[in-house]
């Protein structure tokens, strides 16, 4: 008995070791790995623009996103999901990813929006209401933004992306300039005293 109970015990104990250990996970995507598939269309983060759906996104990146529409002074209003703080290997970042709708569904879901607010950037963000929120969930994902915590010099975003096809001054921001990778379908917005902004799109 005494020896079975040594055994039972030893038994226990390799068990619990075993689940102790880390157990393999496959490494996170990173912003820099950039595929472009079989339509045109780049994926990034797992998240294949113009076919991953909002439901698949949320999943890819263990997090559950805000919805609102977001009008900005001159320019089309946007559904967008925003994630405000977004872990992958070992980089934080903002993550915003824009719905794939027409004008008019948009137009309905700004006129059942539950709250309106007034952005940092101007922009107007109006929270959608629960019903339309939840009708997102098999929406395509058509743009994604990648806004990293830490500020990416020249220097390091060539290093990860290369050389741009063009570089453009940005006609809103006399200090900020516009690298462009049109093969991928990536525009890298910098400024030397903010954070860079990635902008991913689909190509239709």
């Amino acid at each position: 008995m005494r020896n079975f109970i040594i055994g039972l015990l030893l038994t226990l104990v390799g068990i619990m070791g075993l689940m102790l250990l880390p157990s393999k996970q496959e490494p996170a995507a990173m912003p820099w790995e950039v595929t472009v598939m079989g339509d045109g269309n780049s994926k990034v983060l797992g998240i294949h623009l113009g076919t991953t759906t909002f439901r698949q996104a949320q999943l890819m990146l263990h997090a559950y996103g805000k919805t609102a529409v977001f009008i900005q002074e001159n320019e089309t209003p946007t559904v967008e999901a925003f994630f405000e703080s977004i872990n992958l290997g070992g980089l934080s970042a903002k993550i915003v990813l824009n719905m794939s709708l027409d004008q008019r569904q948009v137009e309905l879901m700004l006129e059942r929006a539950t709250e309106a607010r007034l952005q940092p950037s101007g922009a107007h963000r109006y929270d959608l209401n629960p019903q339309d929120h939840a009708s997102l969930l098999d929406t395509p994902i058509s743009a994604l933004t990648y806004i990293p915590s830490i500020k990416l010099n020249k220097a390091r975003i060539e290093h990860r992306f290369g050389k741009p096809d063009q570089i453009k001054p940005d006609p809103e921001s006399p200090d900020t300039t516009i690298w462009q990778y049109t093969a991928i379908g990536l525009n890298i917005r910098i400024n030397p005293t903010e954070r860079s902004v990635l902008q991913y799109r689909s190509s239709h």
